[in-house]
């Protein structure tokens, strides 16, 4: 019976299917009363009719509603769907008529033979039960109407057609009944049907509702559950249909609390100041999100039921998070920036902006953007802007910005758009920095460097004019020196002291030249020749020279070179190189010790040249300081000669040559120095035979020529007929000024001329364009001897057309083998 008696759920049903299971929700109790009404039947009509009819009627009674019980548990065990509707409304339909005639069978077999008061009794059981099946049986149109007919036409007829004028009354009655209750139930049953046409279009709205919509009644019981609420708590509808909601659907941490849901839903909603709140719920499968919800109330008393709106803001949350998350961004970021319409009007501005321009929040937006530019400045680039704006979408460039006090600073400005899906702009931002301090920090860079170039002209300028003033007297100290050397009428006395002079010119031309080279490499002047080189010559030809320094402190040499032992380098730098580090360990050994040059392979690639003393050492303290410039270390600076460059020259000299330098000593052991440098390989020449067949050709002296030396310095002309005796087969003419020389070029047209360059008047190289001039004088070579010897002065010779370029003081061995060579030439 409770089976019987158990509700269809509605759930989210519409249409006629809807108005069905209403429809059998409501027949069971009027079914039961029906057979309850028809068993009383007898005993309330039996003292008016014969009991054989009234049990005939009872039973027909009893009989078609308790098969419209069966008929309600059927329906109930089925499945309802729109493919069997029809069915069941067809079913419904033909139970009503069935009941209908059951309950006019009685009236039909007895008003033909009843009484008067007996005919009223009859009639009026039957209004009252077309009435009660208007009102219940109305959801299903035809059944109502096949009722009222089946239950009303027969008897009406019956009573029509019988022979007492009381019972022609009754059926007239019963007719006139019939279509009133046809009528009144055709209309009743419309504005059920326009209501559930309500209702239909109700549901339809909430199942395709973007929120859950989920309806409770006073109890808490779920009654709707729309296809979004499926969707977010995984949860379908006939899962959750007439039971109470579930309170771990509303509880992230703690699920089932003995509140009910309900309640807590409620008690949210009154703390909520405007009716919508937010509170953590969860999905079948265990998943949190964030929900808002908000509830509506409906009905009185008992008959209240809940409405609640749910929708998933995580989503919203999350984009929430991230906006909050570009927002300090957007407020910490060091650069300026500042949104606006499409218009340009200013909308948003972080603080970065509102502290270099000094507008406020307010003030900025509906601004102008330009408004903020110096009208000049606004008039070049507006035009500029929006178009680049429109059709690249961006512009970046420098902007002059005016700041609220008027004050003016330069930007580095990246103006960006933001468009809409048809590509229309929507957005314009601004993202700059201030850059004038980074401006003012180039300029005073522009003025340094401009700083620099002068100091370097100027350091230059006063190395050249150094090194001339210098070689000067050196190469009349030097020059005469030689000269004398080789006399061979000078006693041994005076040839003792010539060497002292020789030795101290020669050191004093060396210290020149160190701290000329050093200006040299420190100006980035220094130029290299890079080309493999074999470092057998390179160690043979700095023995030949150091040889002599050895031998005088009874040193015991030791040498470990492989013939195939090829670096890539510069020929003259490692030379010099090779020299100061050989030199250096003579004169830091102790007499009678041991000097070793050894070649071994380095790390990958790289060559080893190492030069070994058994000198005192140097301490660990100091070897930081080996290669620093002009520092002298302790433990020599007494007993040796030199600048303390030597070691700083070559440092740099191998670094330029891509190479490394080092060395490992130890207290009255001696020290090491090791110098590695790119690994080359030679390829086969007979560039070196072709050099010593040109020195062979020059041994001889030359015959029957004639010099002109063009020098303003008195001394210098006395050292050039001083060598040039050593050639009895020259004739030298001399000129002490510019002019002269010329006029005696002219006049002598002589086979080689002599050049200074540094003369007051008239420079050489202005003389020896005076020369090139002339057809006489034009196919004479010229050779500079000059105290200008900086690697700057030596290439501007090469590139006037000067024939080779002999730098004072002068080697006169080196200086009669040029003379010899071009006049053989």
């Amino acid at each position: 019976m409770k089976m019987i008696f158990a509700k269809t759920d509605l759930g989210n049903l519409v249409g006629d299917r809807r108005l069905l299971v209403v429809a059998y929700n409501q027949k069971p109790l009027n079914a039961l009363i029906a057979v309850l009404v028809g068993l009383l039947v007898p005993l309330v009509l039996w003292s008016f009719f014969s009991g054989k009819a009234l049990m005939v009627w009872a039973a027909a009674i009893v009989v078609i509603n308790a098969a419209g019980l069966i008929e309600c548990h059927t329906f109930r065990r089925a499945a309802l769907a729109d493919a069997n509707t029809e069915h069941w409304t067809t079913v419904f339909t033909i139970q009503s008529v069935l009941a209908g005639l059951a309950w006019g069978l009685g009236p039909t077999l007895l008003l033909p033979v009843s009484t008067g008061n007996a005919s009223v009794l009859l009639v009026a059981m039957l209004f009252a039960v077309c009435v009660v099946a208007i009102t219940s049986v109305a959801h299903v149109k035809r059944a109502m109407q096949g009722f009222v007919l089946a239950a009303l036409l027969p008897p009406a007829i019956a009573a029509f057609f019988a022979p007492g004028g009381v019972e022609n009354i009754a059926g007239m009655v019963l007719l006139a009944g019939l279509g009133i209750f046809f009528v009144v139930g055709s209309l009743s049953a419309d504005n059920v049907q326009r209501e559930n046409e309500t209702q239909s279009r109700l549901q339809g709205i909430l199942d395709n509702a973007q929120d859950a919509v989920i309806t409770l009644d006073s109890g808490g019981v779920v009654t709707r559950w729309n296809i979004r609420a499926e969707q977010m708590f995984g949860r379908m509808r006939g899962e959750v249909l007439g039971k109470p909601l579930d309170p771990a659907m509303f509880e992230a941490e703690e699920a089932g609390q003995s509140q009910p849901v309900l309640r807590r839903l409620m008690v949210a909603q009154a703390n909520s100041p405007n009716g919508r709140f937010e509170m953590p719920a969860k999905r079948l499968n265990g998943s949190v999100f964030a929900a808002e919800v908000a509830i509506t109330r409906s009905g009185v008393g008992q008959q209240q039921s809940y409405t609640a709106f749910m929708a998933d803001i995580s989503n919203r949350k999350d984009f929430e998070q991230k906006l909050a998350v570009f927002r300090r961004i957007f407020e910490a970021s060091n650069q300026c920036m500042v949104i606006a319409d499409a218009k340009g009007l200013g909308l948003f501005q972080n603080q970065a902006h509102e502290k270099a321009l000094g507008f406020s929040n307010e003030e900025v937006e509906g601004l102008y953007f330009m408004q903020a530019l110096p009208t000049e400045s606004a008039r070049a680039t507006e035009a500029e802007i929006k178009k680049s704006v429109i059709e690249t979408g961006a512009w970046s460039g420098s902007l002059v910005f005016r700041r609220k006090d008027g004050t003016q600073f330069t930007s580095r400005s990246s103006i960006g758009s933001i468009v809409d899906v048809h590509g229309r702009i929507q957005y314009l931002f601004n993202i700059f920095t201030d850059i004038s301090d980074i401006l003012a920090g180039r300029e005073a860079l522009r003025l340094a460097k401009e700083e620099a170039e002068r100091a370097h002209r100027a350091k230059s300028d006063f190395l050249s004019s150094m090194s001339h003033e210098l070689r000067t007297p050196l190469n009349s100290i030097l020059g005469f020196t030689q000269m004398l050397a080789i006399d061979e009428e000078l006693s041994a006395k005076h040839q003792d002291s010539v060497k002292e002079i020789s030795k101290g010119g020669r050191h004093l031309l060396n210290l020149v030249n160190q701290v000329l080279q050093l200006g040299e490499i420190e100006s980035g002047q220094a130029s290299l020749s890079i080309e493999s080189i074999r470092m057998s010559d390179v160690i043979d030809e700095v023995w030949r020279e150091v040889r002599p320094l050895a031998v005088e402190r009874r040193l015991v040499f030791h040498k470990e070179i492989p013939k195939h032992a090829v670096v890539q380098a510069d020929e003259a730098r490692l030379k010099q190189v090779a020299l100061n580090l050989v030199t250096n360990a003579i004169k830091h050994n102790r007499d009678g010790g041991d000097l070793a040059i050894r070649v071994l392979p380095g790390e990958a690639g790289m060559v080893r040249l190492e030069v070994t003393d058994t000198g005192v050492g140097i301490p660990a303290d100091q070897i930081k300081d080996v290669f620093h410039g002009f520092i002298r270390l302790g433990i020599d600076h007494l007993t040796s000669e030199g600048t303390g460059i030597g070691l700083s020259i070559s440092r740099q000299l191998v670094e330029l040559m891509s190479g490394r330098i080092g060395v490992i000593s130890e207290i009255s052991a001696g020290s090491t120095f090791w110098v590695e440098l790119p690994a080359g390989q030679l390829e086969a020449t007979d560039s070196q035979l072709q050099a010593e067949a040109v020195d062979s050709r020059l041994d001889g002296a030359a015959q029957g020529h004639c010099v002109l030396c063009i020098d303003d310095n008195p001394v210098n002309l006395k050292l050039m007929a001083q060598i040039l005796l050593k050639r009895p087969g020259i004739e030298l003419i001399t000129a002490p000024s510019p002019g002269l020389g010329i006029q005696l070029a002219l006049s002598r047209q002589p086979d080689l001329i002599l050049l200074d360059i540094n003369m007051p008047g008239m420079d050489g190289y202005q003389v020896l364009e005076v020369l090139k001039n002339y057809e006489r004088t034009k196919r004479i070579p010229v050779i500079a001897v000059t105290a200008n010897a900086t690697p700057r002065d030596i290439d501007l010779g090469g590139s006037a057309g000067l024939a080779d370029y002999l730098t004072k003081p002068l080697n006169v061995k080196k200086f009669l083998a040029t003379v010899d060579q071009w006049l053989a030439a």
